[in-house]
């Protein structure tokens, strides 16, 4: 009887897709379609959107707001703001009664560049601030700054500081990640700590790379990774974010794909590489799949297959 019960136990240590080897869904992530905060749907609409998150197990879902201003001012249409809401009930509503823990976060976009937005002033940041407190009372979860080209600046690290004394300030515990540099040059090690001091995850983007081959690719992911896992904070999480789109001329998507970033992905983390889980861009082309340039249930297939069950870092 021991030896049966032994077997037993060696056969479900072996068993794929134990919980032990899968992504934790509060650590994947997808950008959703615009259309849907910038047009109206009902809260069980937006449910029926959470259970396709839920087939992949995707835990967050992130909605783009508009663009910054240049002073740094947001004005949120209305739709926007009901919307915002609508998602955050629907969350509430879907996680009590199938017991997940769907999260619902604002993306929050700019420009630092030319006559864009100047990080370095003040009054810039403040605004900034202000736009992000204003949305917090719909019930999101999750707040991120999505501000490229990159900033380098003292200026995005004085922004971070301020955004987390306001969430203190508001009682807001939520999450706040903040989009990043794939490549190893934008952000030095000291940087990358200090922004990862002041976040609760980095997404590092592994796409428009312009790279033209399956090994440079995946060589690039893993490198990147290595350079992340070396020189962020423990305090955030990192969760790559892997391509699933049409072509342009900064991606190929028969090199750039959910297959070959896995590969990379396992690849870093065989090596030592620390990744709590993943993110797709987008979901319109991964789960919809309207372009006619781009079949895209390979994608979806290496996703559930592959992906998801990655001995990801605890």
């Amino acid at each position: 009887m021991a030896a049966i019960f032994s077997l037993l136990a060696l056969l479900a240590l072996a068993a794929p897709g134990s919980a032990l080897a899968r992504a934790n869904p509060a650590d994947t992530l997808t950008y959703m379609p615009t259309e849907l905060v910038h047009s109206s749907w009902t809260q069980a609409q937006v449910e029926g959107f959470l259970a396709g998150l839920d087939e992949y197990d995707i835990g967050q879902a992130l909605l783009q707001m508009p663009r910054f201003k240049a002073k740094g001012t947001l004005q949120l249409p209305a739709v926007e703001t009901q919307m915002l809401g609508v998602w955050a009930a629907a969350a509430a509503s879907y996680n009590a009664a199938h017991g997940t823990g769907m999260t619902v976060t604002a993306v929050f976009n700019g420009q630092p560049k030319g006559k864009r937005l100047n990080l370095e002033l003040p009054q810039t940041r403040a605004n900034m601030t202000a736009a992000v407190e204003s949305v917090l009372a719909t019930g999101i979860s999750g707040v991120q700054l999505d501000i490229e080209p990159y900033p380098t600046g003292p200026g995005f690290l004085a922004l971070l500081e301020g955004l987390d004394a306001a969430f203190a300030r508001l009682g807001f515990h939520g999450r706040l990640s903040v989009v990043a540099p794939a490549e190893l040059s934008t952000w030095s090690p000291s940087y990358l700590r200090r922004v990862s001091e002041l976040v609760d995850q980095v997404d590092p983007t592994f796409y428009d790379s312009e790279i033209e081959s399956i090994p440079a690719y995946e060589e690039w992911v893993e490198q990147g990774l290595a350079y992340y896992s070396a020189n962020a904070s423990a305090h955030a999480s990192i969760i790559p974010v892997i391509p699933s789109y049409a072509p342009d001329p900064w991606h190929d998507p028969k090199v750039e794909d959910i297959a070959n970033a896995t590969s990379a992905l396992e690849s870093a983390l065989a090596q030592g590489s620390r990744i709590e889980g993943a993110g797709i861009w987008w979901w319109y082309a991964f789960y919809e799949e309207r372009s006619r340039h781009l079949k895209t249930g390979p994608d979806r297939a290496a996703w559930l297959a592959r992906t998801v069950e990655l001995p990801f870092s605890p």
